[in-house]
């Protein structure tokens, strides 16, 4: 596996790792976000079905009636061949069924669907031709097309690739029985060359074809011939989907995500819908229905639409359901009004470790449901990883029961205006996702309730954590946050520039004048120093405790001055052309960059690219203690006004727990930070430093690499950790005490507002570093 970064997409990942997300305390607001429901009628109970399928992924799901539809992909090792299969699934008999599908021998599906006889029509590609063997004998068969490399131009019948095999190229569209997985008929089929993409094959009430691919629309017959092409002007296709006969897809447009019907007589798609039922702003997926109707996700509710009178019905949330958005590959609604939804969970951190899961949701009255003590987690966003520690907690509590309130709206300063105003009055969530937000201001405002006490009380011994990112989201003593999983935010220069561990300000701003600045950073900007030297470390120019505040000092004119010598950000000019990061770091044209590092494995790649010894030197910091805890997704805590405390801890105490923390040790090369528990850190470790063996021509064993990585213009295979590397990682990690948080908006504009008359030369810094800080005062007595 091989884990590549641009240039651009690291560079902006580093800034948000260590700390540009920005939170709001903005004035009350009149509008909430989420009114308090009324007690549910209804509630979507869900069952959990044996379904176990021998495939390696499905290329297409269909629902045909009561009975769920599968092309499956089956690979067997043995012989390393891959054949098709049709997985049929009767939900009233509960039985799953494993037909084999008649095509060549290593033959891939790439879309399906059902006509109106119930057979499936399949576009397939697939291989033929003859390679010359070692002793000159002609191996004659069939090729392997995850194996094949295909030119970029289509290959003609009888393509002769050199002396050594010649290979023919084959699309065809076939006709099968579902009920024998027999050929019915077989048309060839050029619409499309070999590297065209289909994202969605539908047919309309005419039986014309639609095959949606990532540049057009090809509208053809049952017969292969091509009837027209609608060109998408490359736009890209979310979703598509057939009612009441028509075609339509869903693309972003001038409003959000909006939905276009298709109309192949006029060679073009329509006007989109002007709709007022769907949530716009979030990527939606429909699942074909009844008739008119189909069913719409927007990640978070499940509704009924009607494209051709633009009206829905919401049926339930996911969460509700307990079922995790994300994993969702198809919903359907049976006769007897049950709803099925196929899942697929990635157990490990490779997807061939993916299975499919089958859950059954039926419409149940309130009285028959088991009552449990409401639990709200609330957040300005629902990520992944907190959605689905709520899903495995509501499966396994028979006492408890997380609901979620998102203040993730289309207006976002309204969002945060009301999750700010609810979590002051002390009428918020019980449990606060703290990713986004000033945890620092907030816990000095006594909105978190101290974990320690909780902690001791169910017996979790502190010295069995890295108490170093405890001490990190610590404040006087107390800790309000549980951190279950985090990454280290940075500064990286060569140890042969610098190899103190650690530097103040006033130190890195010694360094800059020594050098040239246009060298310090990688398309740096006046914003960039002011998060790097500011922003990452406001602590040392505001103490929330005291109400104190320091923006008038020597160091921070002094960034001023530093800032006024780099450009605005929409003045930079993010050219391709030219030296890689590497190369501009081993030519000392780069000598500072930022990043964040999740692994041994990443921190190996860093080494390489550098080219010798790196020293991660931090952020400036008054202790000289720079390298900063970066929690990742689902690090929460628990409400000081919240009349749920025990039900709050019951939840947050799993994130601490072996179970949880085990399960964030990556098996091979996927890992999204490093787990605070000591035990589970170390089983990182050990795997990073196991070796990975193959067999050579001579039948020896001999290293592998574990996976590849790449940064920009540098790519490196990475091998098993030595004892020396996974020393100076757990170094590193132990040396860090200090959290990256989010920043206060309001703090930014302040500084951003007054900056500008400087950086025009209308003001000097002294006059501009004094404005600030009586500005940020005044923010100060106000919102403490």
């Amino acid at each position: 596996m091989k884990k590549f970064m641009t240039k651009e997409g690291k560079r902006i990942l580093a800034f948000l790792c260590a700390g540009l997300m920005v939170a709001s305390l903005a004035g009350c607001g009149k509008n909430k976000t989420q009114t308090d429901s009324a007690q549910k009628e209804f509630y979507y109970v869900p069952t959990y079905k044996d379904f176990k399928a021998d495939a390696e992924y499905f290329s297409a799901i269909l629902q045909n009636g009561d009975k769920l539809l599968m092309v499956g992909n089956k690979w067997d090792q043995a012989v390393e061949t891959s054949s098709n299969a049709l997985f049929q699934y009767d939900f009233s008999t509960e039985e799953l069924q494993e037909r084999y599908l008649d095509l060549p021998e290593n033959a891939s599906v790439r879309q399906s669907f059902l006509n109106e006889e119930g057979n499936l029509i399949a576009v397939v590609d697939w291989y033929e031709g003859s390679q010359t063997t070692a002793d000159g004998d002609e191996a004659v068969g069939l090729v392997d097309t995850e194996e094949a490399v295909l030119p970029d131009e289509p290959i003609d019948p009888g393509f002769t690739a050199g002396s050594e095999a010649e290979y023919t190229y084959h699309t065809d569209l076939y006709v099968l029985s579902t009920e024998d997985g027999s050929v019915i008929s077989t048309e060839n089929f050029d619409v499309l060359d070999e590297n065209s993409y289909i994202q969605y094959m539908l047919t309309d009430g005419e039986g014309l074809i639609y095959l949606i691919t990532d540049q057009s629309i090809e509208v053809v017959s049952t017969q292969g011939e091509k009837k027209t092409s609608i060109d998408l002007s490359g736009n890209w296709v979310n979703s598509a989907f057939t009612a009441g006969g028509k075609i339509y897809v869903c693309m972003w447009g001038g409003e959000g995500f909006e939905i276009y019907p298709v109309d192949s007589t006029i060679k073009t798609i329509g006007s989109p819908i002007k709709s007022d039922s769907l949530n716009k702003n979030y990527g939606l997926n429909f699942y074909e229905n009844d008739g008119t109707q189909v069913l719409v996700s927007d990640g978070t509710t499940v509704y009924s639409y009607d494209p051709a009178e633009d009206k829905s019905e919401a049926l339930f949330d996911w969460l509700d359901a307990d079922i995790n958005s994300d994993d969702v590959q198809d919903i359907g609604k049976l006769s007897d009004g049950r709803y099925y939804v196929l899942t697929r969970a990635y157990s490990g951190d490779s997807s061939y470790d993916a299975s499919y899961s089958l859950v059954l949701l039926t419409k149940t009255p309130a009285s028959e449901v088991q009552q449990k003590e409401e639990i709200t987690v609330g957040a300005l966003y629902i990520n992944q990883d907190l959605r689905k520690n709520i899903i495995d907690f509501n499966k396994s509590s028979n006492k408890y029961h997380i609901t979620v309130k998102s203040y993730n709206t289309d207006d976002y300063t309204t969002g945060v205006t009301q999750f700010n105003n609810d979590i002051v009055s002390g009428t918020g969530p019980d449990i606060i996702d703290i990713t986004n937000i000033d945890y620092n201001q907030y816990a000095s405002m006594g909105v978190f309730e101290d974990l320690y006490p909780y902690m001791d009380k169910a017996g979790i011994n502190r010295s069995d954590y890295l108490e170093n990112v405890f001490k990190a989201y610590e404040i006087d003593g107390k800790l309000y946050a549980v951190i279950p999983q985090f990454v280290i935010s940075t500064t990286m220069v060569k140890a042969s520039k610098l190899s103190s561990p650690g530097w103040t300000l006033s130190e890195m701003l010694d360094f800059v004048e020594q050098n040239n600045v246009e060298n310090i950073f990688d398309y740096g900007s006046r914003s960039m120093v002011f998060y790097y030297c500011i922003y990452n470390n406001m602590n040392e120019f505001m103490n929330w405790e005291t109400g104190e505040s320091s923006f008038d000092g020597e160091d921070f004119a002094r960034v001023l001055e530093f800032a006024a010598k780099f450009p605005d950000d929409e003045d930079i000019n993010y050219s391709t052309e030219g030296d890689g990061i590497s190369a501009k770091i081993r030519g000392d044209k780069v000598l500072l960059m930022q990043t964040s590092f999740d692994s041994v494995q990443e921190y190996q790649m860093y080494n390489g690219l550098f080219g010798e010894k790196v020293n991660f030197i931090g952020y400036p910091d008054v202790d000289r203690k720079g390298n900063m805890i970066t929690s990742t997704s689902g690090s929460v805590a628990i409400n000081a006004s919240s009349k749920h405390k025990d039900g709050a801890w019951a939840f947050v105490s799993t994130l601490l727990s072996d179970e949880y923390q085990e399960g964030l040790v990556a098996e091979n090369s996927m890992s999204y930070g490093f787990p605070v528990k000591r035990s589970a850190l170390e089983k990182q470790f050990a795997k990073d430093m196991e070796k990975e063996y193959t067999t050579d021509a001579n039948g020896n064993q001999v290293e592998q690499m574990k996976t590849s990585w790449g940064y920009d213009d540098y790519e490196m295979d990475i091998y098993a950790a030595t004892q020396e590397e996974i020393d100076a990682v757990r170094t590193i990690i132990e040396s860090a005490e200090k959290a990256s948080t989010s920043v206060n908006e309001e703090l930014i504009n302040i500084i951003t507002e007054e900056t500008g008359a400087f950086f025009k030369g209308q003001k000097s810094a002294k006059e501009t570093a004094d404005i600030i800080q009586n500005r940020v005062q005044i923010y100060m007595k106000e919102h403490s």
